[in-house]
């Protein structure tokens, strides 16, 4: 078995941005709220738990935006590079085990 961290820098946030826009210009932390609850219809709060719903259907296209961001760096330097997330590389391995 094979572990591995899934890294978002600045926020977590990155990933629910990036189901929506490809993003390469790093914002600071309380932006990242504020550019979610703008483009979610009932605001963005830390602890939705609707928010995997709500997203769900855009998942392919935050998995592309993110594999795009990871792309810019060469090496990737997590605690340097910012934004930049391997949640993807999660959601894809957990996709492999998900029942239909």
């Amino acid at each position: 078995m094979r572990y591995a961290s899934a890294f978002s820098n600045q926020a977590f946030e990155l990933w629910y941005l990036l189901h929506f826009d490809f993003h390469h210009t790093a914002i600071s932390r309380s932006d990242y709220g504020d550019r979610l609850a703008r483009r979610l219809t009932h605001g963005y709060a830390k602890n939705d738990v609707q928010i995997y719903t709500l997203l769900y259907e855009r998942q392919a296209t935050a998995i592309a935006n993110a594999q795009r961001l990871l792309a810019c760096y060469n090496p990737w330097r997590p605690e340097n590079d910012d934004p930049s997330t391997t949640v993807h590389e999660l959601v894809e391995q957990l996709n492999r085990h998900r029942r239909q």
